[in-house]
């Protein structure tokens, strides 16, 4: 375990033992700052070391350590700002929270995605009957943010907004809190979607449809696109995990 500089406590710094698997280094910080901040470990507010101690703390490339940063910025559990480092943002004070209740009933990132899978058809069709033009608004600008993006980085951030304002448009705090949990949860596995041309494409075309149905105010269609466009992402997901193995 790396040792921890003077004056720090245990929730300032994500130090302790970096579980490596034979995937990508980026993927494994990922996923240990997300256990970090679940187990209570890392706490919102916290402030982590610069980067190149925080590299050296885990034993990590400062490459790969900035990829892994900028993915959980993306998906907003930390805040990176020029000058006054990263720190761990408030929004992952429920994540910890929840986190920690789901950790202890032994949940995965797997169990995280079947909670998805459950939740958010609903949270689409209950969006349905109260999305407001603002909310309509936010959508179509994200949507159209996404049409032909090149970035990997950027079509993961945009994804993971849609679904966050989805979940805002259907007005239920919890619910929202909910989808932002399993955002983060299911975010290793989110990313192989969008590294490629077919899979942002696939993205935004089952974004464009839960769009249409949220306008149509048709609350069975936006539950029937939602559980389409997850489907087709798990499918497009094991395939990629198909084609690393083989």
């Amino acid at each position: 375990m790396a040792q921890k500089r003077p004056g720090m406590t245990t929730a300032e710094t994500p130090s302790g033992m970096l579980t490596r698997t034979r995937g990508p280094l980026a993927d494994d910080i990922v996923r240990h700052v997300e256990r970090r901040i679940a187990s209570g470990g890392l706490s919102a507010g916290a402030k982590l070391p610069p980067e190149r101690e925080l590299a050296a703390e885990l034993g990590v490339s400062r490459s790969a350590l900035r990829e892994a940063l900028m993915r959980l910025q993306a998906a907003g559990l930390v805040e990176r700002r020029q000058g006054s480092g990263t720190r761990i943002a408030e929004s992952a004070r429920v994540a910890e929270t929840i986190g920690r209740q789901l950790g202890a009933a032994g949940a995965s990132a797997a169990h995280a995605a079947e909670l998805r899978d459950l939740v958010e058809p609903q949270v689409a069709g209950l969006a349905a009957t109260r999305v407001g033009p603002d909310e309509l608004a936010a959508l179509h600008t994200i949507l159209r943010g996404s049409a032909g993006e090149t970035d990997p980085d950027r079509s993961l951030q945009l994804d993971l907004d849609f679904h966050l304002a989805v979940a805002r448009a259907a007005r239920n705090p919890l619910l929202e809190s909910l989808c932002d949990f399993t955002a983060t949860q299911t975010l290793s596995a989110r990313v192989h979607s969008h590294l490629d041309e077919a899979g942002r494409r696939l993205s935004h075309h089952g974004h464009a449809r839960v769009l249409a149905a949220l306008e149509d105010g048709d609350a069975v269609a936006a539950r029937v696109a939602m559980a389409g466009h997850l489907r087709e992402i798990h499918e497009l997901i094991a395939a990629r995990a198909a084609e690393s193995r083989g």
